[in-house]
Order: structure tokens, then C-alpha cells, then sequence
């Protein structure tokens, strides 16, 4: 609408930011705007798509609109060349529009270059910047720019283009492949139209879902939801068969693992009683997620497993034994409903059971335990320290600086873990014992020999 407004006040800025996710019409949107500035009718919201500007335009072929890939043509001299091209005139419409793609991958020189021309820019010429990524676009250039952001496309909004072009370029595919389609595209118009131009090429007849799967090692929200039916069965075979059925269909083990993650969170939303616009299922898909026999801490739990493996699964050489060894901990999981965390710390001491006893003074292995799963580290450093316990206070006495300096930086946390333990408050202080080192014979005859001191 600001668009809009500007062109019909003839109140046009000179530099606008158009931001926002991959494949949502940032770039398009510069040349439809370009259009409507050149357009020999114009400048005019409806571009008439038959002057010579227009056509231009179109095949890309106008010479009052430069397009620049910021990714490629990044440097000073790139900008410079574009300051020279600034001071001409444009040649047949009138305006000079110069639209810069992936802006924010300039260096900082070239931004520096372009600064002064954004401050004092001709009259006739306005700069059209694309950006996935605003928050690296310095300052100074963001606040010479009219802002608009792009928002990812719905699943409806995607699917409804796609069934238009479909309807348009006579393909037959079913409602069913489209939403897989709208699916894998992640809010992307782009994405889609793409998938659904391979599947045109290659389907001979109509395209079903199993045409989209096949081709983009995509699975369904049916395999999802039969994998998690097994997991919350318990039974480790059959997870992991139904692992291996769904990578011998041709779906990378890192999809399996994005593609379970985004179906959880989706029954986390579902059983939320979320609006279902908000949620990647169909009606039929959000009645089977809702109908599941998991409560919401288990869902949870789930969800909270899976973003804990997920650099596992990035970075594993071997991704499908991370994929295995996240599955089968899931499995386990649901062994305790009642309590995910008990069941997921199995064959861990459950140290919120243990309340140190001052007189046998545990509370040193209380606190290695405490410490062993998130800081191996501390614990380490604690297993070297002298702990004693008197009453409501521990003290731990250790032999540096740097030792101390360790424990005094997570000190809040072990006060707060051992009150959770001890049911009471507790108070921890820090003690630095510095045990003297017996001087050697061979340190005090070159201490005499130099006439000097050790320095430690």
C-alpha cells in the first residue's frame, strides 16, 4: 500500500529495502515496481505491459533498470562504476533504477562507496535493495532506505498459486501432491513452482503425492505419524525398521530426523488447540495428531530429545547411527510417562533423590553428581577440592585462583541445585588453599648462584 501511495501522490523515495525470507517476491516485486515507475503511462500503479519500457523490463533487457548481484559484484569497484552510471540520464523512461540483490553481502567498503550517493542521490534515480539477511545492512544505509518486509508464504497461499498454475499450464496433480509440494516449499512460492516444474518434466499422467515423495525424498505426514506410533509403543525393532523403510524410500537420514522434529512440534501446537491455519496438516492429519495418547510434558520431552541431538545429527559422520541412537532413546522414553525426565536420565544416579547426609559428609559426591552431565569440567574440579559440609554451610576449599574463578562463576546454579536437593537453603562458599611447594636443592643453589628470587 506505501507503494501504492507514493506513485499515486508522486511522492517516490529514493532507495527502499525490500527484506525478507528466500522466494517470496522481493526481486519480482522490484521489477513490477520499476514497471510502474517507467511505464510510458506511468508513473502508475497498473503497468499497461505494452510500451517499449515495459517490455524491457520484462526480458530484462532495459537500460535505465541495472540489476546487481550484491553476492558476486560485492566490491569497491563494482560501486564506484555504479556512482559513474548514476550521473546519466535514463534513456527512455523516467526514472533509473538500479535494483541490487543480496545487498547485505557487500563489504564494507562498498558500503562506505555507496553511502554518499544515497545521501545526495539525483533526482531521477532510485536504488531497489534485496535482502535476506537486514540485520547485516549497516545502519547508515538502512536509514536512507523506505523499509518493507516479506513474510513467508502460508501453506494455503502457497497451494492455492500452485493449483493456479497448474490449472493454467494444464497439469493434472492431485489436491494431495500440491500440499506436499506447499510442504516442502518452507514458505517459499519459489521453492514451489520449481518442484512442481520437475514433477511436470519427469510424471507422465497425473501427479499424486507419491510422485512428490519419490522425487524429492520427501515422506509424508503418514510415515510421521506411523513412526510415532511405534516410538510410543516402546518397541525398539520395529523403530528401527521403520528408520530403514523410510531411508530405503530415498529420504536422508537429516530429512527423517527435520521432518519428525517439525511433526512433533506440530501435535505440540495441535494439542495446544491452536488455530489449524497455523499448523502444516490437513484436517484429516490434525484429528489423527490430537487423537495420539501423549500428554503435553511428553510431547515436550519428545521435542526437547530432538533439539538435543541435533548437532548429532549435523555433524555425525555417520548420520544414520545418530538417527538410530535419537530413535531409540525416544523409545525409551515413553517407557515412564508420568515422569519423561526419570526415564530419560535412565542409567544415570538420579541425584534429586539423594539428600547428603552432613554427618557421613556426601555432599562432595552429591555435587560431582550434580555437575557430571552438564559440566564435566567443574566436576572435574570439584573432585580435587576439599568439600566439607557444617550445618546449612558448605565449604569447598580448592588450591588456585583459576579454580576458584570456575566454581565462583557457576555458583548460583550449585546453591540452587543443592537446595532443590537438600529441600532447605543452603549457603556455598569458596575457599582458596594455597599449599607451599618445598623449595629443591637445585632451585636454592641457582637462587644463590644469580643472587636472585623464584618468581611463580
Amino acid at each position: 500500500m506505501s507503494l501504492r501511495g507514493g506513485i499515486k501522490t508522486g511522492r517516490i523515495g529514493h532507495a527502499f529495502l525490500f527484506a525478507g525470507p528466500r522466494g517470496v517476491g522481493k526481486t519480482t516485486t522490484a521489477r513490477i515496481f520499476a514497471k510502474s515507475l517507467n511505464c510510458s503511462k506511468g508513473p502508475t500503479v497498473q503497468p499497461c505491459q505494452q510500451c517499449q519500457s515495459c517490455k524491457e523490463i520484462t526480458l530484462s533487457r532495459s537500460i535505465d533498470v541495472v540489476e546487481i548481484d550484491g553476492a558476486s559484484n560485492r566490491g569497491i569497484e563494482e560501486i564506484r562504476s555504479l556512482r559513474e552510471g548514476v550521473k546519466y540520464a535514463p534513456l527512455h523512461g523516467k526514472y533509473k533504477v538500479y535494483i541490487i540483490d543480496e545487498v547485505h553481502s557487500l563489504t564494507a567498503e562498498a558500503f562506505n562507496a555507496l553511502l554518499k550517493t544515497l545521501e545526495e542521490p539525483p533526482a531521477n534515480v532510485v536504488f531497489i535493495f534485496a535482502t535476506t539477511n537486514p540485520t547485516k545492512v549497516p545502519a547508515t544505509i538502512l536509514s536512507r532506505c523506505q523499509r518493507f518486509m516479506f513474510k513467508r508464504l502460508s501453506i494455503k497461499e502457497i497451494s492455492d498459486r500452485l493449483t493456479d498454475i497448474a490449472a493454467k499450464e494444464q497439469i493434472a496433480i492431485t489436491p494431495e501432491a500440491i500440499h506436499y509440494i506447499a510442504v516442502r516449499a518452507d514458505g517459499s512460492i519459489r521453492d514451489g513452482e520449481s518442484i512442481l516444474e520437475q514433477l511436470a518434466a519427469f510424471v507422465e499422467g497425473t501427479i499424486e503425492e507419491k510422485n512428490v515423495f519419490r522425487l524429492i525424498g520427501f515422506l509424508g505426514y503418514s510415515y510421521y505419524h506411523e513412526l510415532l506410533q511405534v516410538v510410543i509403543s516402546g518397541e525398539l525393532d520395529k523403530v528401527l525398521t521403520m528408520l530403514n523403510r523410510g531411508i530405503e524410500e530415498g529420504a536422508d537420514p537429516a530429512e527423517i530426523y527435520r521432518g519428525f522434529t517439525q511433526y512433533v512440534r506440530n501435535m505440540l501446537l495441535a494439542k495446544s488447540h491452536l488455530p489449524d491455519e497455523l499448523l502444516d496438516l490437513n484436517v484429516d492429519e490434525i484429528k489423527a495428531v490430537r487423537a495420539l495418547p501423549l500428554t503435553d510434558a511428553l510431547v515436550i520431552a519428545y521435542l526437547e530429545m530432538c533439539l538435543d541431538h541435533e548437532d548429532n545429527i549435523k555433524r555425525s559422520v555417520n548420520t544414520r547411527i545418530a538417527l538410530e541412537l535419537l530413535f531409540s532413546q525416544l523409545a525409551l522414553l515413553h517407557d515412564n510417562p508420568g515422569n519423561p525426565r526419570e526415564s530419560k536420565n535412565r542409567g544415570k544416579p538420579v541425584v534429586d533423590k539423594v539428600v547428603p547426609d552432613p554427618e557421613k559428609n556426601d555432599v562432595k559426591s552429591v555435587l560431582i553428581d550434580l555437575l557430571q552431565e552438564k559440566s564435566p569440567q567443574l566436576a572435574g574440579v570439584i573432585q580435587k577440592a576439599n568439600v566439607v559440609m557444617k550445618g546449612d554451610i558448605v565449604d569447598i576449599h580448592v588450591e588456585n585462583d583459576f579454580a576458584h574463578r570456575q566454581l565462583h562463576g557457576k555458583l548460583p546454579s550449585m546453591i540452587s541445585a543443592l537446595q532443590k536437593v537438600m529441600k532447605k537453603d543452603v549457603k556455598v562458599e569458596l575457599h582458596i588453599d594455597k599449599k607451599e611447594r618445598k623449595e629443591s636443592d637445585l632451585v636454592k643453589n641457582i637462587k644463590g648462584l644469580f643472587d636472585g628470587e623464584e618468581v611463580r
